[in-house]
């Protein structure tokens, strides 16, 4: 199965879902699919989508950084384009957690009843220091 041919489905659809979104192609990037959604009417923060290693599904914004793979398993393609399209119409958020001024945790969260349901999440390695912890959501809302 082409795994370049399934990125780009991928990102298609997600364009069809968002219009009005500008999506800028990046092949001079080192890896098999590279695209940027700058900050734009409708976007509040930039996302990055790619393909890399052939066959891992990308997505970031903000200190998030979630990939899905293999790229060739279909519900991992929906799950990518459901992950993406929740962040792009404002219904699911980045938790970013801070330790000071660091950045140590990103979850990409849902709406579940009268709270929030983790889909996924970014570590970031970090020593136990006494800081104090803050948060920050991330949201195109």
């Amino acid at each position: 199965m082409d795994t370049l041919q399934i990125a780009r489905q991928a990102v298609a659809e997600i364009a069809v879902r968002f219009p009005t979104l500008n999506m800028v192609e990046n092949p001079q990037d080192p890896v098999e699919l590279s695209i940027t959604l700058p900050i734009q009417p409708g976007l509040k923060q930039q996302v990055w989508l790619c393909l890399q290693n052939n066959d891992e599904l990308h997505f970031s914004v903000g200190h998030l950084w979630l990939d899905w793979f293999p790229c060739t398993n279909p519900d991992r393609v929906r799950a990518y384009i459901d992950s993406v399209c929740g962040y792009l119409s404002g219904e699911y958020r980045v938790l970013e957690h801070y330790r000071g001024n660091r950045c140590v945790k990103a979850e990409l969260q849902a709406p579940a009843a009268a709270d929030w349901e983790t889909i996924s999440t970014t570590s970031h390695l970090s020593l136990p220091i006494p800081w104090g912890k803050s948060f920050n959501e991330v949201r195109n809302a």
